[in-house]
């Protein structure tokens, strides 16, 4: 399922207010939310990171 974008303020990184930006999820801290997001930049950027740590970890194939 994909997430529909807005327009917001990202939460990433960035910083940018007022671009395009995709909900992530929640932010919990000390028993309250507050709404995750991050523009398609930062989003890329933080794809990426996830993708080098998971072929790091990827099992070797004989």
């Amino acid at each position: 399922m994909e997430w529909p974008w807005t327009t917001g303020d990202c939460w990433l990184g960035c910083e940018r207010t007022s671009v395009l930006v995709v909900w992530l999820g929640p932010v919990q801290w000390d028993g309250q939310h507050a709404p995750f997001y991050a523009c398609e930049l930062c989003l890329d950027r933080l794809k990426d990171q996830a993708l080098t740590y998971f072929m790091k970890r990827r099992p070797a194939t004989a």
